[in-house]
């Protein structure tokens, strides 16, 4: 098993996430908060079919294989963004 490496913060992968809808977005940086599917079901007052569908979509634009991934490259865009790598993103 390969430990999970964090994903190249480059225009190539900054140019995906960018492809993502605002709603899968919202999902991505929820997923990076560590919540669970039906926690972000009931934030975004959705589905949590919806949910899945759009953890799906993220994990296939990103190139990303599970959504514990997802949730760490959410992370980790989200503290590369503001500047501040290491601290809660919300800090």
């Amino acid at each position: 098993m390969e430990a999970f490496q964090d994903p190249p913060l480059d225009d190539e992968w900054s140019s995906s996430v960018e492809q993502l809808t605002p709603r899968q977005l919202d999902v991505f940086f929820l997923l990076g908060k560590g919540m669970s599917t039906k926690q972000i079901a009931m934030r975004l007052t959705v589905t949590e079919h919806t949910v899945k569908a759009h953890t799906a979509r993220i994990l296939h634009v990103l190139g990303l294989e599970s959504r514990l991934q997802a949730g760490l490259a959410a992370y980790v865009y989200k503290a590369s963004m503001t500047g501040r790598r290491g601290e809660s993103p919300n800090a």
